[in-house]
């Protein structure tokens, strides 16, 4: 008896059972037959795809002794594989009795789990709170439903209004285009009432402009022609002047060089407008002879010392001087004996004296003295006390950073001044008559320029002591500048109130130089001072004289542009037409203005037009139907909201009560549901006992289908041998017909633990019952005391159901490999396996014992029907379980086949 093995190993897999009794019976005696023909003592073995009748295992040994050592090896290698199928078979059929019966088990307990099922709905349909509840639920669906056709009616009809409003939009938008094309081709009609007489009398006016702009650039070329010889003749005038003035100036110049031939003094250097003695300073020189240049620098009288200063008005401080460019030119050759000669020179390393500082002031306060009287202010004094205290003080640290600092103020002065800080640039001021240009530049810049020092610096000077003349004074100190690698000066004014001492005023020297007379050299030079003041009065006068004639020069020439600027752009007078194309004219513009006017009122009163009033009406209509459309969608749209709002409610009321149902039927059920559970739990434990015998039967069919294919192939070895054909070697000599094989063992036979043995394949999963599978259940796994009555504990995930062939609908069965040639079924001509028997004469009444002596070769159906004659044992009912089985075997799986290619 060959041991029972369960390999709990193998993957599970869940089946539903079939819902018809027949079908599962009949498929259940199909197992057993598969089972029984499998157990015929050694006259059957088990292929791959049935079990077929084969020798048993004691025939397989020749009818002679075998002397060929392969023929030896492969009648052993068969014997071996023949012993495997029948220990396999045996258990085979072991097993699938037991799937029948968890089979059975499984069905039963599916209808108890049913009826358990049916009980506990019919016990919470039956349940008083339940039937209530469910009352409850039912009328607030219907509440709701009723409440859901209002909200449905409501949208309905906020649709037809939206429509509504659409239509009635195109039905304004139509009436708007009417009346736009109505009041078209009214202004049309009006325009065309009105053209052809506004045509007529503006072509009329055009025409008499036309003409007068004619007459008027005809009278303007006359007017160009006249001023353009005025002109000329104004240009030849200033010409003429302009030599005149040459002339004159060639006398004087001749006359002067009469006066600087006969010089014999040597500091005596004339200049224009008189001489200088440069052996005196430059003060001096100026004021005894009166060489200051005049306030107007326009009427320059040759000389080039300035006493004036330009002061910007208050209102506009940065506006321009108007005598800039104006007045003598020191750049000219009369002018060198001011700047060639020793004239009050000033030492370039040591800076001014302080005789020619004292000189400076002085000529500095003069410029700001007279600027303050062209204001009607005051001037200022300029004690030598004064003075001297402005000297330290610009010799002062602060002074040289412009740092109007108070304590060297009080310092320098005893009290605290106003005060102006500046540089004096030293470059180019080889003399003093250079170095008052320098200084008249900065005093301009202070006084014009000042903006960057909220012009401070100009008030000072032009600060208005009332009746009182205030103490200033000049300061000057010389010093080297590191930023600019050059000389400079600083320079300080200051002031503080009136004179407060009897220190003589130094601008007195001013007065005193000019008491001393002018200055005019040797008596022997000869005089010509009055002919060249005369001729100077007459270059004067022609001066005068040409300057009104480039005036007026100015004034003709703008007069002759304007001319040609009016000629270039001739405008309508109507001045320029007789007296009856005026009246002519003036009735044209009447009629076109009377025209103009009837079309302008027309046009304003456009809508009174009957067409256009008529399109205004539909319009107006129109409106109103789009109006009264808003208002009815804006009123459904309320109701809308309404309804929705209601149903809301409705549906909250709904949830409740659906709730409230919920609850019934939890209690209800809760009195029946631990006997759905207990039952569902039995089923579960039935379906993990089936899907571990489906493991154990598809592993064990494996195991046989092994076997049967290397018996194949012995039992083909043995033929070829005794045939005489020696089966095919290698090149090494050595027979490589059995090398590698792997004789497989029976799994649940201890005494092969030393053999060397190989795990099955798994069964191939096909999808022909993918219909019929159901949630696997997660079975525990069994014990190996307690196999025929499993308890599932502690389940585990199973895995996936194996659906690739079926013996009995919805339940996994091993699904055999496929030969290349296809199954019997459908291939009825395709060559059968065959079992070589040997000679042995053991098998009395047999179909073989006349075949003595003799390998005989048939077909597996031959082989059947040999078979079916040989005795059987066992008593009559599993002799007829047996019959079934073999049918089942011929039969059963070829349609079996056959159905699940259908699918």
């Amino acid at each position: 008896m060959m041991k029972e093995h369960n390999n709990m190993n193998a993957i599970k897999s869940h089946k539903k059972l079939y819902k018809s009794g027949k079908t599962w019976m009949a498929a259940t005696l199909m197992t057993v037959g598969l089972a029984g023909g499998a157990m015929l003592a050694g006259t059957t073995t088990a292929n791959a795809d049935e079990v077929t009748p084969v020798q048993s295992a004691g025939t397989i040994q020749a009818s002679q002794q075998a002397t060929d050592p392969e023929l030896a090896n492969a009648q052993s290698d068969a014997q071996k594989q023949q012993s495997t199928i029948d220990s396999a078979n045996a258990q085979l059929k072991d097993q699938q009795n037991q799937l029948s019966e968890a089979q059975g088990q499984q069905s039963s307990a599916q209808q108890e789990l049913d009826q358990a099922k049916r009980a506990q709905q019919a016990a919470t349909q039956n349940d008083p709170a339940v039937k209530q509840a469910q009352a409850d639920v039912n009328q607030a669906q219907q509440q709701v439903d009723n409440q859901q056709q209002v909200v449905n009616d409501a949208q309905t009809a906020v649709n037809n209004d939206s429509q509504n409003i659409q239509s009635a939009t195109s039905a304004v938008s139509q009436a708007s285009q009417a009346v736009d094309q109505a009041r078209q081709t009214a202004t049309d009609a009006i325009n065309q009432a009105a053209a052809q007489q506004a045509n007529e009398a503006q072509n009329k006016i055009d025409q008499l402009e036309s003409q007068g702009k004619a007459q008027a650039s005809q009278n303007l070329d006359n007017q160009i022609n006249n001023v353009s010889g005025q002109v000329t003749d104004t240009q030849n005038d200033v010409n003429n002047t302009n030599s005149k003035i040459s002339d004159l100036q060639g006398q004087v110049k001749n006359l002067q060089d009469q006066e600087k031939n006969t010089q014999t003094d040597p500091n005596i250097k004339t200049v224009p407008n008189g001489v200088i003695d440069t052996s005196k300073s430059l003060l001096e020189n100026v004021a005894r002879n009166n060489l200051w240049a005049p306030m107007d620098l326009s009427q320059n009288n040759g000389n080039i010392i300035d006493q004036n200063i330009y002061v910007s008005p208050d209102n506009d401080k940065g506006a321009r001087n108007p005598n800039a460019g104006k007045g003598a030119d020191a750049f000219l050759s009369e002018y060198d004996n001011y700047f060639n000669t020793n004239f009050d020179l000033v030492n370039q390393q040591t800076g001014m004296s302080d005789s020619q500082k004292q000189e400076m002031a002085i000529l500095l306060m003069n410029i700001i003295n007279h600027a303050r009287e062209q204001r009607g202010l005051k001037p200022f004094t300029m004690t030598e006390e004064k003075y001297n205290q402005a000297q330290v003080r610009a010799s002062q640290q602060s002074a040289n950073g412009l740092d109007h600092n108070e304590n060297d103020i009080v310092s320098a002065f005893g009290r605290d001044q106003y005060e102006c800080l500046a540089y004096i640039p030293a470059n180019g001021g080889s003399n003093m008559l250079s170095m008052l240009y320098n200084a008249e530049s900065t005093l301009s810049s202070m006084l014009n320029a000042d903006a960057s020092s909220d012009w401070g610096h100009r008030e000072n000077f032009l600060e208005d002591t009332g009746d009182l003349n205030y103490d200033a004074a000049f300061g000057f100190h010389y010093t080297y500048d590191t930023n600019t690698d050059s000389y400079l000066y600083v320079l300080t004014f200051d002031y503080d109130g009136p004179a407060r001492n009897n220190t003589p005023n130094m601008m007195d020297r001013i007065a005193q130089y000019q008491a001393m007379g002018p200055i005019t050299g040797d008596a022997k030079t000869v005089d010509n001072s009055a002919k060249i003041n005369d001729l100077n009065n007459q270059i004067t006068n022609l001066q005068n004289a040409l300057s009104s004639q480039k005036s007026h020069l100015n004034d003709l020439q703008s007069q002759l542009q304007n001319l040609q600027a009016q000629k270039s752009n001739v405008q309508f007078d109507l001045n320029q037409l007789s007296s009856d194309q005026q009246t002519e004219y003036n009735n044209a513009k009447d009629t076109l203005n009377t025209v103009n006017d009837w079309k302008q009122a027309q046009l304003s009163n456009l809508d009174n037009n009957s067409n256009v009033q008529d399109a205004l009406n539909k319009l107006s209509s129109a409106k109103s139907n789009l109006e009264s459309a808003k208002q009815i969608q804006s009123e459904d749209e309320a109701k809308l909201q309404q309804a929705k709002d209601g149903l809301t409610g409705l549906n909250q009321v709904l949830v409740t009560k659906q709730s409230a149902l919920d609850t019934a039927e939890q209690k209800a059920n809760a009195s029946t549901s631990q006997a759905v559970k207990d039952v569902q739990a039995k089923l579960d434990t039935i379906n993990g006992k089936i899907a571990d015998l489906q493991n154990a039967i598809a592993t064990t069919k494996a195991t046989i289908s092994n076997a049967q294919t290397q018996l194949d192939k012995d039992n083909q070895k043995i033929a070829d041998i005794k045939n005489g054909q020696k089966p095919a070697k290698s090149g090494t000599g050595k027979d490589e017909g059995n090398k590698g094989t792997t004789t497989p063992t029976d799994p649940s036979n201890d005494d092969n633990k030393g053999s060397e043995t190989t795990t099955p394949s798994t069964p191939s999963k096909g999808d022909d019952q993918k219909d019929h599978q159901i949630t696997p259940v997660e079975p525990s796994k069994p014990s190996d005391g307690n196999k025929g009555n499993v308890t599932p504990s502690n389940p585990t995930t199973p895995a996936q159901p194996d659906t690739g062939n079926t013996s009995i609908d919805g339940q996994a069965g091993h699904k055999p490999a496929t030969s290349d040639n296809g199954s019997e079924a459908t291939d009825n001509t395709t060559t059968k396996p065959t079992i070589v028997l040997p000679t042995t004469g053991k098998e009395n009444g047999s179909a073989v014992s006349d075949a003595q002596g003799q390998n005989t070769t048939m077909t597996r159906e031959q082989y059947k029907a040999q078979q079916a004659k040989l005795p059987q044992t066992g008593n009559n009912d599993s002799k007829a379980v047996i019959a079934l089985g073999v049918l089942a075997g011929m039969f059963g799986f070829g349609l079996i086949t056959k159905g699940k290619k259908e699918f």
